[in-house]
C-alpha cells in the first residue's frame, strides 16, 4: 500500500508541485487518499484529497466526487465547515484541495477521552449543529455525518468535513439512486437504509446518533453484521443514558432518534435553539484535540491592506449600520461618532497586522502557582489567566502601540460580556440609572451598552472586581502567543449583529473567554493619549457640547461596524471616559490570591 502512495504522492506532486509541496500522506482509503502539503509562497498547509486510482475510471464516481467540490463551494463561509479551495485533474488523478485542520477527529478523540461531560457535549454539539443550520440553509444535506468526519483543533474548535456525498434538496443530480444508501451504517439514517430521499432531518438523526455516543461513550446500535445495526436504526430504542445525563439533552436525543422523520426537530435551528436554551458558560478546557507531528511549517497571517503614512488625511469613514428599530435619536450622534472616528483618529487600524511575525513563538512561560481554571460567584465565572510573559502590541516601525514582551501576575477574566441581565441586578441594588439603550430591558442576554467608563468600574466594584487595563484585556484576548485573533491569524467571518454574551463558542480566547473580538468594544482602565483633532471631531458630532478630555482605550471592536480590521485585537481605540455608546460595553477582572 506504501508504494501506492508514493507513487500517488509522485504523480500529484508532477500536477500541483510548482504551487505546492506535497509533504506526507495523512489519511483515507476507500475511496480517496490524503496528502498534506505546503504552499510554496505563503507557507499555509492544505490537505489533498485524491480519489482513489481504482474509482478514477468510474464517471458516476468521479462525478460525485467533482460535485463534492461544488457542494462544498456552496457552504463556503462558515467556521465550522471545511471548504474547498481548487479542484483540478490530470495524469489520471482527480483532487480536491482544502484547508488543514491541525487536531484529531472525533472518533479518535472519543476512543482517547470515553463519554463527555454535558457541559463538552454542549461545547461540541452547538458548533456542528451551527454547521448543519448553514448547509441546510443552502439546501445541503451531508448523509455521512459521523464522528470520524468531525475534526477538532488544539482550541476545541469543531470542523465538519467530507460534504463529498451530500445532495443539495433542490436540484436533482441523478448521482445517487434509490437503494445507493452511501454512508456509514453506525450513523445512517431509517429513510437513508431503506433508500429514501434524505433531507435536514436525516443529518438530525445522524447528529442524534453522535450526540448519544459523546453522551454515553458508545455507539447506541451495534452488532455483529451490518443487518443487525440496520435493524436496529428501523426498530429498536437505544438504552437509556445516564442519570446525569442533563434532562434537556436526553429528550432532545430521543427526539433526534425518532424512527419517523416527522417526529423529529423540524430543522437544525431548532437544535441551535435547544442548545442555546441550556446555556453554554465557558468552553471546557478538556476539550483539546491532539495534533499529531507533523513537519513545522510556519504559516503567515493572510495578507491584509498594505500601511497607511503616518498622520494621513482621513480616509473615508464607513457608512454606518441603521440603528435598531426604536432608537432614541439623541443616541445617535455617540453611534456615528465611534464609527467616524475610527477613520479619523485611529489611522494605524489598516495596518498590517506585523505583530505576529511568523517565525515567533510563545514566550517562555513563568514558573505558576496553582489556581483554579475556573472560579464562578453570583455574579458570573471568571477565567484564570496564568501568570507569565506574554506579547503585547504591534512591532510596526511606527506604531503607537509598540510591540514588547511583557509580564503580569495570575488574574482571573471574565468568561464573557457583562450582560444586561447581570447588569440589571446591579442597578436594582445600586438604584443607578439604567442605560439608554432600547433593548435594556428586552434583550438580557446582549452585552450591555451605552455605559461611560464610570458606570463600568462602579459595577465591577460592587461585584468585587475591577476593569481591566489595555494589557490585561490582551493578554486575556491574545494569549501567549501574540495571535491577531483569539482564534489565530486569519479573520473569521462574524455576524453583522450583536449576540448573546455566551455565543459564539468557535471565538473563544486561548484563555477560553468569549466574545473579545467583536459582538462590542470593550472599556480599559488605560489612558488614551487623544488629540486636538478627536476632540473637535466629538465636538462637531455633539453640536459643539464640551468633550472632556480623558479619554480611555477601548479594545476588540464592534459586529456593528462590520468590518474585521476593527477585530485585531493589538488595535487601540479611545473613546471619552463620560460617554458612553451603543458599540461599547466591558467585562470585568480580578487578581488571583493564593
Amino acid at each position: 500500500m506504501s508504494s501506492v502512495r508514493n507513487a500517488v504522492r509522485a504523480a500529484l506532486h508532477q500536477l500541483i508541485g510548482d504551487k505546492y509541496e506535497v509533504l506526507e500522506w495523512i489519511g483515507g482509503g476507500g475511496m480517496a487518499e490524503v496528502f498534506l502539503a505546503k504552499h510554496r509562497a505563503h507557507g499555509g498547509l492544505v490537505a489533498v484529497k485524491v480519489l482513489a486510482d481504482s474509482l478514477s475510471n468510474e464517471p458516476r464516481i468521479v462525478a460525485r466526487f467533482r460535485e463534492e467540490a461544488r457542494t462544498a463551494a456552496t457552504l463556503q463561509g462558515h467556521p465550522n465547515i471545511v471548504a474547498i479551495i481548487d479542484i483540478g485533474e490530470g495524469g489520471g488523478l482527480h483532487y480536491l484541495i482544502m484547508p488543514y485542520v491541525d487536531g484529531e477527529d472525533l472518533s479518535r478523540y472519543l476512543e482517547q477521552h470515553g463519554r463527555l461531560s454535558n457541559a463538552e457535549t454542549i461545547f461540541l454539539a452547538r458548533q456542528i449543529a451551527d454547521a448543519l443550520v448553514w448547509a441546510a440553509d443552502r439546501g445541503v444535506v451531508h448523509r455521512d455525518l459521523k464522528p470520524s468526519n468531525v475534526r477538532l483543533d488544539s482550541s476545541g474548535r469543531v470542523m465538519v468535513l467530507d460534504f463529498g456525498i451530500s445532495k443539495a434538496t433542490d436540484v436533482p443530480t441523478g448521482l445517487t439512486t434509490r437503494g445507493e444508501t452511501l454512508g456509514t451504517p453506525y450513523y445512517m439514517s431509517p429513510e437513508q437504509i431503506r433508500g429514501e430521499t434524505c433531507d435536514a432531518r436525516s443529518d438530525l438523526y445522524s447528529f442524534g446518533i453522535i450526540l448519544y455516543e459523546l453522551l454515553a461513550g458508545r455507539k447506541p446500535f451495534t452488532g455483529d453484521n451490518l443487518r443487525i445495526i440496520e435493524l436496529g436504526h428501523l426498530e429498536l430504542t437505544p438504552a437509556e443514558l445516564d442519570a446525569d445525563v442533563h434532562p434537556v439533552l436526553r429528550d432532545l436525543v430521543a427526539r433526534l432518534l425518532a424512527k419517523n422523520r416527522e417526529d423529529r426537530p423540524g430543522s437544525p435551528r431548532e437544535v441551535v435553539e435547544t442548545l442555546r436554551e441550556l446555556g453554554l458558560g465557558t468552553a471546557p478546557r478538556a476539550i483539546e484535540a491532539r495534533a499529531p507531528e507533523r513537519p513545522r511549517v510556519v504559516t503567515p497571517p493572510a495578507p491584509i491592506p498594505a500601511p497607511m503614512p503616518l498622520m494621513p488625511e482621513p480616509p473615508p469613514a464607513p457608512q454606518p449600520p441603521e440603528p435598531p428599530k426604536g432608537f432614541p435619536g439623541w443616541l445617535i450622534p455617540s453611534f456615528v461618532g465611534l464609527v467616524l472616528l475610527a477613520g479619523a483618529g485611529y489611522w494605524w487600524s489598516t495596518r498590517a497586522p506585523e505583530a505576529v511575525k511568523p517565525e515567533r513563538k510563545a514566550v517562555t512561560p513563568t514558573a505558576q502557582v496553582a489556581y483554579p481554571e475556573t472560579v464562578q460567584d453570583a455574579n458570573g465565572p471568571l477565567l484564570l489567566v496564568a501568570a507569565g510573559r506574554f506579547i503585547f502590541g504591534d512591532d510596526s516601525a511606527d506604531s503607537p502601540n509598540p510591540w514588547r514582551e511583557m509580564e503580569l501576575p495570575a488574574y482571573y477574566v471574565d468568561a464573557t460580556e457583562v450582560s444586561n441581565e447581570r447588569y440589571a441586578k446591579f442597578v436594582r441594588a445600586t438604584n443607578r440609572p439604567p442605560p439608554g439603550h432600547p433593548e435594556f430591558h428586552t434583550a438580557p442576554g446582549l452585552p450591555v451598552v451605552q455605559v461611560t467608563q464610570d458606570d463600568a468600574k462602579a459595577y465591577c466594584a460592587w461585584a468585587g472586581r475591577r476593569l481591566p487595563t489595555e494589557a490585561e484585556w490582551e493578554k486575556a484576548a491574545r494569549g501567549p502567543h501574540g495571535h491577531v485573533y483569539p482564534w489565530g491569524n486569519a479573520p473569521m467571518k462574524s455576524p453583522e449583529q450583536l449576540v448573546a454574551v455566551d455565543d459564539l463558542p468557535e471565538r473563544q480566547s486561548p484563555f477560553r473567554a468569549l466574545n473579545m473580538a467583536g459582538n462590542v468594544f470593550e472599556w480599559t482602565v488605560s489612558p488614551f493619549p487623544v488629540t486636538d483633532r478627536e476632540i473637535n471631531d466629538m465636538q462637531k458630532l455633539t453640536a459643539g457640547q464640551p468633550v472632556s478630555r480623558d479619554w480611555a482605550n477601548i479594545k476588540g471592536g464592534s459586529f456593528m461596524l462590520k468590518d474585521e480590521r476593527f477585530f485585531r485585537l493589538y488595535m487601540r481605540r479611545g473613546w471619552p471616559v463620560n460617554q458612553g455608546s451603543p458599540m461599547i460595553g466591558f467585562r470585568c477582572v480580578k487578581d488571583a490570591k493564593p
